[in-house]
């Protein structure tokens, strides 16, 4: 559970008598009614559709059974705010999963609601009001409570080397009634019918639904998403209402989200997605981190400041062969001047230097950068390799997110700053750079969620690439330690930097 120091101070005061005033003095000293603890017995007995574990909160019945006064209202009491807590906050705290994890904190005036509860509201409405409204947080309530109720065994494909094309027998048979079973292949065939291109599309069908190489092979990923059984999935459903109840109610009128695990950018307004875009992510080892922040620039024609890391490369290349890095766009800068260096002129023994990139059509940030400033130094932007989006499986990057069309995506982010899609598209083909800082900065939101509802309302279950659902399964059965406040002196706020066209001035 989630607990804000500020609610846990008031809840305490509230349960000694020191309740605020504001929250009406008859939500803490009225006697709950029958009807009252009918409604909450009814709430908890629902727990299990929430992916919450009901032996978290006392039995529905034992509470039904309580006799009428004081402790029957201080139970009742305890129990709306736990049950209450963990619909609205969720059972696990993200950043003792990941320290990278620095998305808001879904924040609700437990007080308030409890007070609304009350008195008029309703206890049984004034939870369920608590839990995520989001439509997808709800396809996937039901899709649980389909699969809790309604069972049926997976038919599972016998392991073995990776089936294809001409391949035949009994593991052949079994991956086709899978497939069969799953609704992505119809029509008898008889026993011992050979692997054929119609198996073969309806595999193809299956990898990309799940974010896997489309390549038509039963290799092993293929055969575990396809053997998956009803536990796995329901705990993956587990796992992903967890996440939605980790996030603010309101993701900003105008937002962009951008769902690792799928690969997809999603821009939204007004409720509904305006844009989808294909992306690329981290690699394993450099992942890309789950966060918040507003866009608030966007560079078109960008420059490019090679970090520490990545630059060490492109130093040795200018000492080596610095006509192939000039050749790739690539300059030589003092790093205590700022100074342009002629990289033949270079001073090695007693000089430090940063490499930068010109714009242009090698700049490993493409044609445009989209900046909303975070201590991870993550961006989403262009990539010169676009041909990489035709991949499945896109896990290319250095932890930032790449974006296919880009120029679209800067179309329907400055629209709203007056800019026309002609406006941007000349900024884009003068190969200037432009830096444009936004009046109405744009939220962003870095999210990681292997289980989605698609077009229909259907839930997708997406290949876990980043291999986090099982941690955050393992902490729902059994919740860590919540970690210390951060220290808020601690906390630096970043700038921006300079232009770097600056520093190439000869």
């Amino acid at each position: 559970m989630i607990r804000l120091v500020v609610i846990g101070m008031a809840l305490s005061l509230a349960l000694l008598g020191a309740g605020p005033a504001e929250a009406g003095e008859r939500s803490w000293t009225a006697r709950w009614t029958d009807e009252e603890i009918t409604a909450l017995s009814d709430a908890l007995s629902e727990a299990w559709t929430h992916g919450l574990n009901p032996s978290d909160y006392p039995d529905p019945s034992m509470l039904r059974e309580m006799p009428y006064g004081a402790r029957r209202d201080e139970l009742a009491r305890a129990v709306w705010f736990d049950y209450a807590e963990d619909l609205a906050f969720g059972v696990v705290d993200p950043r003792a999963l990941d320290s990278d994890w620095t998305a808001p904190i879904h924040d609700v005036d437990l007080l308030t609601a409890y007070a609304q509860a009350r008195e008029g509201q309703g206890i049984y409405e004034s939870l369920e009001a608590l839990a995520p409204a989001h439509p997808d947080y709800q396809a996937l309530r039901s899709e649980l409570v389909r699969r809790l109720t309604l069972v049926e065994a997976p038919i599972l494909v016998p392991p073995g080397e990776a089936l294809s094309r001409g391949d035949q027998g009994p593991r052949v048979d079994a991956l086709r009634a899978r497939l069969a079973q799953l609704g992505l292949l119809a029509g008898p065939v008889a026993a011992g019918a050979p692997f054929d291109g119609r198996l073969e599309s309806a595999v193809m069908r299956f990898q990309t639904r799940h974010n896997l190489a489309a390549d038509g092979e039963a290799g092993p990923s293929t055969l575990s998403e396809l053997n998956a059984g009803d536990a796995r999935r329901i705990n993956q459903i587990r796992a992903n209402l967890e996440r939605w109840r980790w996030l603010p109610a309101e993701l900003g009128e105008r937002h962009i989200r951008v769902n690792i695990a799928d690969y997809r950018l999603e821009a939204w307004e007004n409720g509904v997605v305006a844009r989808t875009h294909e992306t690329m992510i981290g690699q394993r080892y450099s992942r890309t981190p789950v966060f918040s922040e507003d866009m608030s620039i966007i560079e078109i024609n960008p420059y490019w400041l090679t970090p520490s890391g990545l630059g060490q490369r492109w130093l040795r290349t200018f000492r080596t062969n610095p006509a192939y890095a000039l050749s790739q766009g690539y300059r030589l800068v003092d790093l205590d001047t700022g100074a342009r260096v002629d990289p033949y002129q270079a001073d090695w023994a007693s000089r430090r230097y940063r490499v930068i990139q010109a714009p242009g059509p090698n700049n490993a940030m493409g044609r445009v950068k989209f900046l909303f400033p975070n201590v991870h130094n993550v961006y989403i932007h262009d990539t010169p390799h676009r041909e990489l989006f035709a991949n499945a499986q896109r896990d290319d990057s250095s932890g930032c997110v790449r974006v296919e069309h880009p120029e679209e995506l800067a179309i329907w982010i400055l629209s709203a700053e007056g800019w026309s899609a002609q406006a941007v598209r000349e900024a884009f083909d003068s190969g200037d750079t432009r830096r444009i800082r936004l009046r109405h900065e744009v939220p962003v939101h870095i999210l990681y969620f292997t289980a989605v509802s698609d077009e229909m309302g259907r839930v997708r279950f997406i290949h876990d690439v980043y291999d986090r659902d099982e941690r955050l399964i393992a902490a729902l059965d059994d919740p860590p330690p919540f970690p210390p406040e951060p220290d808020a002196s601690a906390l630096v706020e970043p700038v921006d930097a300079p232009g770097p066209e600056a520093a190439l001035r000869e």
